[in-house]
């Protein structure tokens, strides 16, 4: 059996972590070895059994292995997918059972879909998107590599989401809306408009802040 590391060692990688306990650390063939964090203190204050194994950007990890990347940080997600995709090994996609996947939805590899999670018909989700517990995706949406959603987003039909765009917790996009890359939705937030590229909206209806 392959060795499996989840990559980080913050509040959403020990999430996943008690997912995969579930699951008795075994997913998709591969066994968990522990966590890879650049700080060894990262989860001294918590009750898990695997520890940190290896920095962040690990040596250790081989062809034969697999890695998982719980990190929420959209452009940290780039440079861990980049690098770790150069490695050779395998860049596992975790859907929680409870998650509801409907017909023609393609998942790009990396991605995170968390406990009940809801994702209709016609959807596009990119490479490393994290799509966290009961937050929703819409028929004929699609969503950019590296993307995060937060806890119970709603992002309904025909909207279209760019690169390393981060959605704070019950967030929610109107119909038929673009949000461009490297944009910033703030916790609360009712997009009602196009969101441009780096930008940071919050409010409902949401405004343009940064």
């Amino acid at each position: 059996m392959g060795k499996l590391y989840l990559i980080g060692a913050g509040g959403l990688a020990r999430e996943i972590y008690s997912y995969l306990k579930e699951e008795e650390f075994i997913y998709q063939g591969y066994q968990l070895v522990g966590f890879l964090s650049d700080n060894i203190a990262d989860l001294d204050s918590y009750s898990v059994t695997h520890k940190i194994v290896d920095n962040i950007l690990s040596t250790q990890v081989t062809a034969e292995d697999a890695v998982l990347i719980a990190v929420a940080d959209c452009q940290f997600k780039q440079v861990l997918y980049q690098f770790y995709n150069k490695t050779g090994c395998k860049l596992v996609t975790y859907i929680h059972p409870s998650a509801f996947i409907g017909n023609n939805v393609t998942i790009g590899e990396g991605s995170i879909i968390c406990p009940y999670a809801i994702l209709t018909t016609d959807i596009e989700i990119g490479k490393a998107v994290t799509i966290n517990a009961h937050s929703s995706v819409g028929h004929d949406a699609a969503i950019g590599d590296y993307s995060t959603l937060s806890g119970h987003c709603d992002i309904t039909g025909f909207v279209k989401i760019g690169e390393s765009v981060f959605f704070g917790s019950h967030a929610l996009v109107i119909p038929k809306i673009q949000v461009e890359s490297e944009s910033i939705i703030g916790a609360g937030s009712v997009v009602i408009s196009k969101v441009k590229a780096g930008s940071t909206v919050f409010g409902n209806p949401a405004k343009k802040i940064k």
